[in-house]
């Protein structure tokens, strides 16, 4: 593949990136020539993507249920028809049952009889896990369904009406005081009753009842209907509140419930994932691996039938340029899968261990499809874990930017500046809006299938794509009402560049992504830098503690930067020069942690009229450089064993998972300690919480406990 920039001298590529700001004003990315913007631009189609997701939101398809397998089924064969090569639906091992329900209804038969749910008119009517039922009782409101909510009501053969999860009713109601079964109007994502009044949110209860107890189900209503329920139960007066025309007495309402499901009688049951290939003519070790996730409820167009939808074009449209001779064949493979979200990765990791080496990127959508105008939904271009920081950081940064700032108006570059008007460069889709691109770079959050591959123990680095806020996940309006094709097509060609360069990318690219990843790096450092200042700035009370942080910012962020220039070797390979270049811009890296500590120094001395101390490690802190841990031998053992892992510390969930990925067999627990530290100071307490010393060796040690680590 020819680039304008390929054989350009290090000098060169580094003064072009450090003024990136030129760069942007061009309104390009270095990683793509404009014929290489327009070729992929003018193929990726944002209504094929629609017309694949318009198919999937008709199956309910959650993991190991019947839609699930025939979402497989309709992927396999577009798949084939995309022009991939070596598809198949990669059967796996599920740790739960396989269920599907047949038919479920709910209706109001006293005072009035009214049909309040049926999930042949969505499926999230019906809580996942129900079991069979045919039953006719009376209603009890049990508020939250808490067992202080419970203690002084008879519930014992009665359906209890609860506005909270409907597992809490379950445990408490049914299973404690042998309630019949559960009606809940619960709302998705922790929103208000009051915000969707008419939104069903998709639910699940236990599948599996304590010994000696019996199945049960719950029906999931929207607030609207669930709040009639309970003035009806509230108000003896005549009523008419389901406005049926007749007048009757409230105070007491019976339902009947009709529930008919399939569950396996094991709990070994069967899911899976597609995969598909575009095979690469060199080299095999080094795939590229592009994923979307199938399983979600009926409907969930966006979560991720956007995402699947997606790759599904992207192949066609890779397959499509190739055949006609305007894409040559990838030097690398790609491999596209279409997974049971998050457990076919883990799950695969664990049964071939040797597969995750060959990996050498992972490009991940998720939500990909969002309607910004509805709900204001803002498209996150998501960097990976400082634990994972790498080359492909860079990359994101750079054409995520481009998309940004050609999709968004900005009036000196379309009033002054003599570029077309509202957007200089958009891309837009037939039948989409003409919506903005209402996106920005974000630090690692996980929620999907790229987590998975960012894992200390599998090492390989990730991005993803995932809108937020989103007011429809999970729900019953997670439809295709609430899908743009446009952002479908923007999105994708994002994935499109970053897979099409890193398909021919070779030895003398290197250069380039170097030159990007070392002044992203200056970017990330000069935020460090920031950050240390204010440390001290507040925290002129304690500042041996504030300089302590502070350094341990710097130090981390050089490091960091130092892992993510090494990443480039993979493409370096035995050149020489390659080599010899990156090794040159390391040492550059690692010269510039004497100014920035000399910077730290300066803004010390006027806090505080004298010198920092020498940094002294109390007793905890030295208790804690002696102690190296490593991860359990295998992969199976190591994921089994960190799943009972035991710890109620405050750690964020995200610190959480970075204490696990920088464990290397190398890092003392202090060590873990200062990365994990200083990526939450760096993101902000705001973001990732406040990481203690206690917390990082209370969780490492539980994890030797559970022998998911080994300790030295």
């Amino acid at each position: 593949m020819r680039r304008n920039v390929v054989n350009a001298p290090m000098f060169l590529l580094l003064m072009l990136s450090l003024f990136n700001g030129q760069i942007a004003l061009a309104q390009t990315t270095p990683f793509l020539s404009d014929a290489e913007i327009r070729m992929l631009v003018n193929e990726i189609s944002g209504d094929r993507a629609f017309e694949h997701i318009r198919w999937l939101t008709h199956w309910h398809r959650d993991s190991g249920m019947e839609g699930f397998f025939k979402a497989a089924d309709y992927v396999v064969q577009a798949a084939k028809e995309a022009g991939l090569q070596d598809v198949q639906f990669f059967e796996q091992k599920l740790d739960g049952r396989n269920y599907t329900a047949r038919s479920a209804e709910l209706w109001m038969i006293e005072p009035v009889e009214v049909k309040l749910a049926d999930i042949g008119e969505h499926a999230v009517h019906l809580a996942d896990g129900s079991h069979d039922a045919d039953v006719t009782a009376e209603l009890v409101w049990i508020g939250d369904g808490s067992k202080n909510a419970l203690k002084d009501l008879e519930v014992a053969g009665k359906i209890v009406l609860t506005d909270a999860n409907p597992g809490a009713a379950v445990r408490n109601a049914v299973w404690e005081k042998g309630a019949a079964g559960v009606v809940s109007y619960v709302i998705s994502e922790s929103k208000t009753l009051m915000d969707f009044p008419d939104q069903v949110a998709w639910s699940r209860i236990p599948i599996d009842p304590p010994e000696g107890k019996k199945g049960t189900f719950a029906f999931i209503l929207p607030p609207r209907k669930g709040e009639t329920l309970r003035k009806i139960l509230a108000t003896p007066e005549m009523q008419d509140y389901f406005a049926t025309g007749k007048r009757t007495k409230g105070g007491r309402v019976v339902l009947k419930a009709k529930v008919d499901t399939e569950i396996s009688e094991t709990k070994q049951g069967r899911t899976g994932f597609v995969e598909g290939w575009i095979r690469g003519t060199k080299y095999h070790d080094q795939q590229i691996i592009i994923t979307a996730h199938l399983q979600e409820e009926k409907g969930s167009a966006n979560d991720d039938g956007s995402g699947s939808g997606n790759i599904l074009e992207l192949a066609r449209a890779f397959n499509k340029l190739i055949s006609e001779g305007k894409m040559k064949p990838p030097l690398r493979d790609l491999r596209f899968w279409w997974t049971d979200e998050i457990y076919s990765e883990y799950r695969y990791f664990r049964d071939y261990p040797a597969e995750p080496k060959k990996f050498l990127a992972n490009l991940h959508q998720d939500m990909t499809g969002a309607k910004q105008s509805m709900g204001n939904r803002v498209q996150h271009l998501i960097y990976a874990p400082h634990s994972r920081t790498s080359y492909l950081d860079a990359m994101l940064e750079s054409v995520g930017a481009f998309l940004i700032q050609t999709n968004n108006g900005f009036l000196a570059a379309g009033r002054q500046g003599g570029l077309p008007h509202p957007y200089s460069r958009p891309i837009y889709s037939s039948f989409g809006t003409r919506d903005n691109y209402n996106a920005m770079l974000v630090p690692y959050f996980d929620s999907s299938d790229h987590r998975c591959f960012v894992e200390g123990a599998i090492g390989v680095p990730a991005i993803g794509l995932i809108n937020w806020p989103d007011d429809f996940i999970h729900s019953s309006d997670d439809d295709l009402d609430n899908i743009d094709p446009t952002q479908l097509r923007r999105n994708n060609f994002l994935i499109a560049a970053l897979a099409y360069f890193l398909a021919f990318a070779e030895d003398d690219d290197m250069a380039l992504l170097a030159g990007e990843t070392y002044t992203q790096g200056i970017k990330r450092l000069a935020n460090d830098l920031q950050v240390a200042a204010r440390v001290l700035r507040d925290s002129t009370h304690a500042p041996e503690a504030s300089w302590k942080d502070a350094s341990m910012l710097v130090e981390q962020g050089i490091q960091r930067e130092l892992r993510a220039l090494n990443s480039v070797r993979v493409f370096a390979g035995a050149n020489a020069n390659a080599n010899a270049n990156i090794q040159s811009l390391a040492a550059q890296m690692s010269r510039k942690e004497k100014d920035l500590m000399a910077d730290l120094q300066t803004c010390y001395q006027q806090l505080h009229g004298s010198a920092s101390k020498p940094i002294k490690l109390t007793a905890d802190e030295q208790a804690a450089t002696k102690k190296i841990p490593a991860n359990a031998a295998t992969l199976e053992e190591y994921f089994a064993n960190r799943a009972t892992v035991r710890f109620d510390g405050n750690l964020h969930g995200l610190m959480r998972e970075e204490v696990y990925n920088f464990v290397d067999g190398k890092r003392s627990y202090y060590d873990i300690y200062k990365a994990v530290r200083a990526e939450a100071l760096a993101g902000g307490a705001w973001y990732y919480g406040t990481v203690n010393l206690k917390d990082v060796v209370g969780l490492l040690d539980a994890a030797a406990a559970a022998k998911a680590l080994v300790v030295k």
